[in-house]
């Protein structure tokens, strides 16, 4: 008997043999032995791969959670993985974040989003890169070719309705909310996500003016239960002139909602445009004896203060938010922003120094020094205090560059020095990327020092930067008024309605101008001042009318 040796046995598995014959050596295959050999080595060499493949993306990609089954029947699986990979990297991308890793948090947030296409936080999340970075197309894009597979998820429609009403869409807000309600079926009581939707649907009819469509959608769906809409039910009785109870019943709401602030501030604003001074001021000192944690009634009250010109209660209340709020960077920075605003550059350059001792924010308060010099006229000290504070953080040369600029182009129109005026707008102007709000700020001071043209150069980009936003191109319309620009004021107002709520003491001005008969041969004019007139006439409280 001859015993099997191990190279005998493996010879039993080889499909190709050699036999002799009368001619020679025949190969001969065995085809039964070549395919179970062939399945063999490809199972083999398919594990292998997987097997390498999963190794080098658990650990060189650092892919922790992928799961092997993924790699091994990726053909079959490959929308599996995709999902986990993507959802993954959008994990990845909120810890990059954390870490302030910017750059590196957008690229796994733009990867992830796309592998996982229905991940509604990381697509949340990439719409506000593109909206910090001021592509709001794509930002809309984003949030909106996520919106069929979220629409259960209350948190990214409120994301949806928050972007487009800071777009101004109010109409895509009515309809997106229409066919979410109808989702919803048929119903007497309201839950929290029907009152969410019903809520961006009324206070999108507001802002177009639509306000018995919004009255009638707070009360089917019963928000005035809710401070939200409330509110929204006592802001249509203001627009529409009835003013009579708004306020008992803001005072009310604000006892019933008491650390509702948003109910404080618009009382405030109420008050403060209804000139019920008095009233306002009361609001204030009740707001801090009841709630002593709460800054802002206190700066509301300073500015009240220094209208009366009350100087020992106004430095009283100023040492009582540096001894109670001293460590509170946003208080420090509301109160430089007062120091600026009625000139107190003593006060701005303590905030300064006082931020600067405790580590806080710097930043802000230097920039409000120089910017209460201006506003107290001393223009010589406050192109002195731009270079003291440009020397003290020269890092600063690069970051704020154009801010600087614009404050000592104001400073030298100030001092009539046009010149030099001119040097450093332009530098603003040419560097500027900033926001459409600090524009019409230094716009603000360019015409307080009588540099009215200027003013609108300035204006003219922040309307560039920002073509929703509402103030800069009124403000514009305003400046073009005054400088007898009517072309311009008649293109600007039609933009202007078709915003939402145009100021109607705008439409007015510009109302007034285009019929003067030193316009009449402004393009389109008859319709546009027939337009105006509509507009204009649809408030009882701003019978403005020629």
């Amino acid at each position: 008997m001859v015993s099997s040796t191990p190279i005998s046995r493996w010879k039993n598995w080889i499909p190709i043999g050699f036999e002799p014959t009368s001619t020679g050596t025949q190969v001969r295959i065995y085809w039964r032995k070549a395919m179970i050999a062939f399945v063999v080595l490809s199972i083999t060499g398919w594990l292998s791969a997987a097997v390498g493949a999963y190794l080098f993306v658990k650990y060189s990609r650092r892919f922790d959670e992928v799961k092997f089954i993924h790699i091994l029947f990726i053909p079959w699986k490959i929308d599996e993985y995709r999902e986990a990979r993507g959802q993954f990297l959008i994990r990845q991308a909120q810890d990059d974040l954390k870490k302030q890793k910017y750059r590196e948090a957008f690229y796994n947030l733009r990867v992830g989003t796309s592998l996982s296409p229905e991940n509604g936080e990381g697509r949340m999340l990439l719409a506000q890169f593109y909206v910090a970075w001021q592509r709001p197309d794509l930002a809309r894009q984003t949030l909106m070719d996520g919106l069929a597979s979220n629409r259960q998820v209350d948190e990214y429609i409120k994301s949806v309705f928050t972007y487009l009403l800071h777009q101004q869409e109010d109409f895509d807000i009515i309809k997106i909310a229409d066919s979410l309600i109808a989702d919803e079926g048929s119903r007497t009581v309201f839950n929290s996500r029907t009152r969410l939707i019903a809520t961006a649907k009324a206070t999108a009819l507001f802002y177009r003016g639509n306000y018995d469509a919004s009255e009638d959608t707070i009360k089917k769906y019963q928000l005035a239960e809710t401070p939200d809409g409330k509110m929204l039910a006592i802001q249509i009785e203001w627009e529409r002139g009835d003013r009579t109870n708004v306020f008992e019943q803001l005072e009310a709401l604000a006892n019933q909602y008491p650390k509702y602030d948003n109910i404080y501030t618009q009382y405030a604003a109420y008050l403060r445009e209804d000139g019920r001074e008095d009233d306002l001021r009361r609001l204030c000192i009740l707001r801090q004896i009841r709630f002593p944690d709460q800054p802002r009634p206190r700066i509301d009250l300073l500015y009240l203060l220094n209208k009366s010109k009350d100087e020992e209660r106004i430095q009283s209340d100023i040492e009582g938010v540096f001894r109670d709020y001293g460590k509170n960077s946003e208080i420090m920075l509301a109160l430089a922003d007062f120091a600026a605003n009625t000139g107190r550059a003593e006060l701005a350059f303590r905030i300064y120094k006082h931020c600067k001792a405790t580590r806080l924010p710097w930043d802000g308060p230097a920039l409000m020094t120089v910017e209460a010099h201006i506003v107290a006229k001393e223009y010589q000290e406050a192109l002195a205090a731009a270079r003291q504070m440009l020397r003290d953080n020269p890092e600063w040369g690069k970051r704020f560059y154009s801010v600087f600029n614009g404050l000592q182009a104001i400073a030298n129109y100030g001092l009539d020095d046009t010149s030099s005026a001119q040097i450093f707008l332009n530098n603003f102007l040419n560097q500027s990327g900033g926001r459409a709000d600090n524009l019409i700020a230094v716009a603000n001071r360019l015409q307080n020092v009588g540099a009215k043209s200027q003013a609108r150069q300035v204006l003219n980009q922040a309307v560039r930067s920002d073509p929703l936003n509402q103030t800069a191109l009124a403000n514009l319309i305003k400046v073009d008024i005054d400088l007898g620009n009517s072309d311009e004021v008649a293109t600007n107002t039609r933009t202007l309605l078709t915003m939402r709520k145009p100021p109607r003491k705008v439409l007015a001005s510009s109302y007034n101008t285009l019929a003067s008969d030193q316009n009449l041969f402004v393009p389109a004019r008859a319709a546009l001042l027939n337009e105006l007139r509509k507009n204009i006439e649809k408030a009882p409280d701003h019978p403005e009318k020629s």
